[in-house]
């Protein structure tokens, strides 16, 4: 029988507050007699988070499944708990998070023992903390970093390594400054944090951790012989694998899978050791003093001059199945700042979960509760903290249940927010399920679309690169118009022009501009074709939706806009009806700061002021859509 639905609450203290989902076991615990063993999850650091997230829910599932009451959680200043990359004291501040959520599963869960399971960094910071503690029966390390030293130099080659840090360097026009902060894969790491990071060393504790640890080591790099080792030397049971499937694990989220072989190891490990605490005496633990979880905690201003918020987290229908982060103005503490009646939906981002990438998401909501509007960061059902729904595969990017789950959040908003106007905010996939969502007829007013990739989705399509076609005919452009240079004629007499090639490139092109004439021919005689993205541009202008396109210069969907949407683009973009905006030197999801930054000052222009693109509850009247539906 599987558990049941994880319950997600903020715990610690009231000035720092941290996010986390309890996974209690199907029959709750006496307090009295209470459960041998829990489990705690500690996280890695950045993107790697972002990817092993759904690994991290599936540890957590199967240990209550087995019996075992386990929390995962957001260290402070990462994914949904309060403060910022760039605070200070990060490296104690961690340790402090995983302080806290052993003592939060040790009074909801009735635990008698903990055990700590942390991948990478987060195995790092789950042994430094068990060592600072005297009631940690287990450790479990997965890929664990040893050397805090050797860590920064990866993440500094890894900086400069991918195409974010060629463009920070590029931008700046010289080499990443020492003492700023390191932008890896959008994630920032002060000066101050990488030197305390830098005087960790696993091979120095000089105490076991734990008096049973298991370590279960990458097969294709592994890293952690010699502090197994070490660990055997200081007293602990040390049980060491090198196992398959980190790498799969560390993918980006749409493509990470759970590492099989991992999970069942940690599984097995985990019942060999429940079976001997069951059989021995109960260890004595000191009174626990944990603040009770709650379920919606107090932030101050994100702006200037704004408003303090609450942030709220709840499932959004009855039956447990979509999850989402509420953010509501405090409005009467700030007379500058006035609640507005709109709500702004932010949605995946392909398989990123509800913080979006780079933690955006989460930014993004603070900033704009803050200056007055209600903010929901949600998880499309199947992504992320969401369930999918019944017969449906998880970590389907694009699923066709999107629309229900977009109408669900609407409902909700509107029953728990008093929300009256609606503009859907995503990048990448959420870019178009918030299009297929206006051009369905749900009640949105404005829709802004980061970086599509694609207007039509097929089953079968790649998620990195799903419209291989119009780049072929992206580039045949670029072969028709360098044809009339001399350049280009000089360069064909000495031998140096693939001209089948060209031929073939600029024939393709010939057919798509004969397919795109013959569409605005059909479209001339109220004929509109399949998949037709001008149709559905005139079909939402007509019901009053702003449309935003945001493009980082070179993304795929700049083309493909341009030439699925054809002449009726470039008119209602003429009329005002359509904004385009293309930011220099971005990648697909603004991993460089700059170009984070550019984008979030783009969206403050468009969303900062309440929308004037009509009325939801028009908008809701004209496609037949209740306005004062219950979402309980």
């Amino acid at each position: 029988m599987s558990p049941p639905r994880a319950e997600p609450a903020f715990f610690g203290t009231f000035d720092r507050p941290l996010f986390g989902w309890i996974h209690r076991v199907e029959h709750p615990v006496d307090r009295n007699a209470r459960a041998p063993v829990g489990l705690v999850l500690c996280n890695p650091f950045g993107y790697e988070a972002m990817s092993a997230h759904r690994t991290l829910r599936h540890f957590a599932q199967s240990a209550a499944a087995a019996g075992i009451p386990a929390i995962r959680f957001d260290y402070h200043g990462t994914g949904d708990s309060a403060g910022t990359d760039l605070d200070p004291d990060r490296l104690r501040a961690w340790l402090d998070s995983v302080h806290s959520a052993i003592d939060t599963l040790r009074q909801e869960g009735g635990c008698e023992r903990i055990c700590l399971l942390g991948i990478r960094l987060g195995a790092t910071l789950a042994a430094l903390a068990s060592s600072e503690r005297t009631d940690i029966a287990a450790l479990i390390a997965i890929a664990p970093v040893v050397s805090g030293k050797a860590y920064i130099r990866e993440m500094r080659a890894l900086q400069m390594a991918t195409d974010a840090g060629a463009a920070a360097a590029k931008e700046a026009g010289a080499a990443p400054v020492t003492d700023e902060p390191m932008e890896v894969t959008g994630f920032l790491i002060s000066t101050a944090t990488r030197n305390e990071l830098t005087q960790v060393d696993l091979l120095k504790l000089t105490r076991p951790p734990a008096p049973s640890v298991l370590v279960l080591d990458r097969d294709d790099l592994p890293g952690a012989g010699r502090w197994s080792q070490h660990l055997q030397s200081l007293g602990s049971l040390t049980n060491y694998y090198a196992l398959p499937g980190y790498v799969e694990m560390m993918l980006s989220p749409h493509s990470a899978t759970v590492p099989a072989m991992v999970l069942q190891h940690t599984m097995d490990w985990l019942s060999r050791q429940t079976t001997l605490w069951l059989s021995g005496p109960p260890p004595t633990h000191g009174s626990i003093d944990a603040p009770a979880c709650r379920h919606c905690i107090e932030l101050p201003a994100a702006v200037k001059d704004g408003a303090p918020i609450v942030e709220t987290v709840d499932f959004l229908d009855s039956q447990k199945i979509l999850m989402g982060v509420l953010s509501t103005p405090i409005a009467d503490r700030a007379s500058s700042v006035n609640a507005s009646s709109g709500a702004i939906l932010l949605l995946n981002a392909g398989g990123t979960h509800h913080i979006g990438p780079n933690r955006l998401y989460v930014t993004l909501a603070r900033r704009w509760a803050s200056l007055g509007h209600v903010v929901l960061r949600m998880d499309i059902s199947g992504i992320g903290d969401s369930l999918p729904r019944p017969g449906e595969a998880e970590n389907t990017v694009y699923t066709t249940r999107a629309n229900e789950d977009i109408l669900q959040a609407i409902r909700y908003l509107r029953e728990r927010a008093a929300a009256v106007e609606f503009r859907a905010v995503g990048l990448c996939s959420g870019a178009y399920h918030a299009f297929k969502a206006a051009v369905s007829g749900a009640p949105l007013d404005g829709v802004v679309m980061i970086n599509p990739l694609t207007f039509f989705w097929q089953e079968g399509m790649s998620l990195d690169m799903p419209m291989p076609q119009e780049r072929v005919v992206s580039e045949a452009r670029r072969y028709q118009k360098s044809l009339f240079s001399l350049e280009s004629w000089l360069k064909l007499a000495r031998g140096g022009v693939n001209v089948p090639n060209v031929a073939h490139v600029v024939m393709l092109r010939t057919l798509q501009e004969i397919k795109y004439r013959l569409r605005n021919l059909a479209r001339l005689l109220r004929r509109p074709l399949p998949d037709d993205l001008a149709h559905e541009l005139e079909l939402v202008a007509q019901r009053r939706v702003g449309l935003t396109f945001v493009f980082a210069a070179g993304d795929p969907g700049i083309e493909l806009l341009k030439i699925q949407g054809g002449s009726v683009a470039k008119t209602l973009r003429k009329r005002g009806r359509i904004d385009i905006h293309v930011i220099d030197n971005a990648d697909h999801t603004f991993t460089v700061r700059r170009a984070r930054d550019r984008l979030v000052a783009i969206l403050a222009a468009e969303l900062d002021a309440p929308s004037t693109a009509g009325s939801a509850s028009e908008n809701a009247a004209a496609v037949g859509q209740p306005c004062s539906s219950s979402a309980r």
